[in-house]
């Protein structure tokens, strides 16, 4: 077993060991490794660097010859974070002590910015799984991830219909709607633990002045990720919005589509596999409370007057004259 420090934010001077550490990395974050690969140094820098806060907190754990690096996105207020990635992987690296310091520290940090959860995708039949069952982390939903090759997405279309005249960029405006259907898509469980996805931009379907299916679209240099949240009445209609989506995606034509299907969207499977998709990952989303939930926060007020008035005594009423 190695011997480490305590984990502490990234520096600059670590530049070099995150840089050789990076290939050999695991990612929990499927939009964001699927988008950007696992490239996290511009964060990293930019985090070491006084006033700068853009989201990306790094941890590094020095060992006597080398080290561990850690990073979680987070933005300052927001009740949830999500760890990026670990390095290196459990397979390259049998130490899950210097993992469980890292993790530990990241809770810590993400509760010290106001996270209430720090959540990770994972690998069911990997080690990260289990190790993070281990020290906490529960499972809150399980998606599957579906991929459509770079290229392929013309051959979806149909040359009878408009199909982007099904969908449109979303406003302003479709905010509450979006929410409203995020709300009644989602089970109250993984409400606690997620929240509806920040995207480069989304694709919103409305129908008789009712948004009904929301894309939540995500477009980098290694591909494009799609979160979809399609209400029940448009199961007839799935394959269609998707056909549509794709004709929304010129990125398509040049870098894989995925798209993130969560267990309780499972009936989205058959319409992806008509469109040529294919499963590409299986995953379970975990997830750990960084506070404890204080069920009587007036408990102690109140044993606190309650002593202050017995030490008092009953109150002394003035004599009038």
């Amino acid at each position: 077993m190695a011997i480490f420090s305590e984990a502490r934010p990234f520096l600059p001077i670590d530049l070099p060991l995150m840089r050789r550490l990076t290939a050999y990395g695991v990612s929990l974050d499927s939009a964001t490794s699927l988008t950007r690969g696992i490239h996290m140094m511009e964060g990293a820098f930019w985090s070491a660097l006084p006033l700068t806060d853009l989201g990306t907190p790094t941890l590094v754990l020095r060992t006597e010859d080398s080290g561990y690096v850690a990073q979680f996105r987070h933005k300052l207020n927001d009740q949830h974070a999500h760890i990026v990635f670990i390095a290196p992987d459990l397979r390259n690296d049998s130490d899950e002590s210097a993992w469980l310091a890292l993790i530990d520290a990241m809770v810590y940090a993400a509760g010290k910015r106001g996270a209430l959860t720090l959540n990770a995708e994972v690998d069911e039949n990997s080690d990260a799984f289990v190790l993070l069952r281990s020290c906490g982390f529960a499972v809150y939903a399980r998606q599957q991830i579906w991929r459509l090759a770079a290229g392929t997405a013309t051959n979806t279309a149909d040359s009878t219909t408009q199909p982007t005249d099904l969908l449109r960029i979303e406003a302003a405006s479709d905010a509450f709607s979006i929410s409203a259907l995020y709300n009644s898509i989602v089970p109250r469980l993984v409400l606690q633990a997620d929240a509806p996805p920040e995207t480069d931009r989304g694709l919103v379907c409305e129908q008789n002045g009712r948004v009904n299916a929301y894309f939540a679209v995500q477009e980098g240099r290694s591909g494009v990720y799609v979160q979809p949240f399609l209400h029940p009445e448009m199961y007839d209609q799935a394959t269609a919005v998707h056909r549509a989506l794709l004709a929304h995606l010129p990125r398509a034509e040049r870098c894989p589509v995925y798209v993130c299907v969560r267990r309780y969207q499972d009936w989205l499977r058959e319409p992806l596999s008509e469109l040529g998709f294919e499963p590409w990952s299986s995953q379970a989303v975990m997830v750990k409370h960084t506070t404890a939930r204080i069920k009587q926060p007036l408990l102690r007020p109140i044993m606190a007057f309650e002593r202050a008035v017995q030490v008092a005594g009953p109150p002394v009423r003035a004599k009038i004259q």
